[in-house]
């Protein structure tokens, strides 16, 4: 058998395997045009095209009819596989089983995220799929769209500063709002009146940024007003960050549900911040190759559901 090249390939269709996966089985070449649903003389051309493709008759003329060549045998079971994977490809994916399935799920999330809803998913998940890993990484905005691109995580969540929907290699999903509230040691005279912009600005700040100081809503409001924060500590973390204030004079912006889950563990106070729109939005974002995987979509359902949880215990306990 001579080798097969590009171009060669590019002669093969299915039309062409499926009559010879026929005359295999009918060994006559009316037989197949009628199971077919073909003439005769298409019938005869599939198998012309067929024996050029592999410098072989494959099939013999005799009394009986057509008589496979030994090559023809070797390339039957090798056919059939080829077929019975394009079928598949038509009938789409199997069903989802969460509880059989056995793969690494890969999340990119800032430390909030990582903290706040991460420990929670992962407790889900332990209880219905033992075979789902779950792989961690601390990635927000941008770092986190590339990561997604070049196919190193397979979710994105957190708070993105830039409209998703403006890049079509994504898709989107809104998981709920949050607003920044200021923390501190729980006997820290600023809570002992109310907050202004002033008394914020004035404040000794500390900010969690892996990357170094950076700007959020709380500093775009404080521009507004020609104020700034006054930032005096920055750490990567948010355990870090919590560790300090509770034994500190410094205080903290944070997300109100990570202060308020952590207040007991950290023994600090919260309070809102006189911000007026200061409302932000928590995203899960997927590449749009994922966007009808079938594991994809059942995470996307038990992050609703952590999510949901969190929401119901965050309005009760306010």
């Amino acid at each position: 058998m001579r080798d097969i090249n590009k171009i060669d390939l590019r002669l093969i269709d299915t039309t062409i395997l499926l009559v010879f996966l026929e005359t295999m089985r009918q060994r006559q070449a009316t037989a197949v045009a009628r199971e077919m649903g073909l003439t005769q003389p298409a019938v005869s051309h599939a198998l012309k095209r067929l024996r050029n493709l592999y410098g072989d008759p494959l099939f013999l003329r005799r009394a009986h009819g057509l008589e496979p060549t030994a090559l023809a045998h070797e390339l039957e079971p090798k056919v059939r596989r080829i077929v019975r994977l394009l079928s598949e490809t038509l009938e789409g994916s199997e069903e989802f089983d969460p509880g059989s399935a056995a793969t690494d799920l890969r999340i990119g999330a800032f430390d909030f995220e990582l903290t706040g809803v991460i420990p929670e998913l992962v407790a889900q998940l332990r209880k219905v799929s033992p075979n789902i890993n779950v792989h961690a990484f601390p990635l927000q905005n941008r770092d986190a769209l590339e990561a997604l691109v070049q196919g190193q995580i397979d979710l994105a969540l957190g708070y993105f500063d830039f409209p998703l929907n403006s890049d079509a290699s994504f898709a989107s999903e809104d998981l709920h709002s949050e607003h920044y509230v200021l923390a501190g040691r729980r006997d820290h005279p600023i809570f002992a009146r109310s907050l202004t912009l002033e008394t914020v600005a004035k404040a000794r700040h500390l900010l969690i940024s892996p990357y170094g100081p950076n700007r959020n809503l709380v500093d775009h409001a404080l521009h507004l007003q020609g104020l700034k924060r006054n930032i005096q500590t920055v750490v990567p973390s948010l355990f870090a960050a919590l560790s300090i204030i509770e034994n500190s004079d410094l205080v903290v912006t944070l997300p109100s549900r990570i202060a308020a889950n952590n207040a007991e563990r950290f023994a600090i106070a919260h309070r809102p911040l006189p911000i007026e729109g200061g409302t932000f939005r928590i995203h899960a974002v997927r590449h749009i190759r994922d966007a009808t995987n079938p594991l994809h979509i059942w995470l996307l359902e038990k992050l609703r559901s952590v999510v949901a949880d969190q929401t119901a215990v965050a309005t009760k306990n306010n």
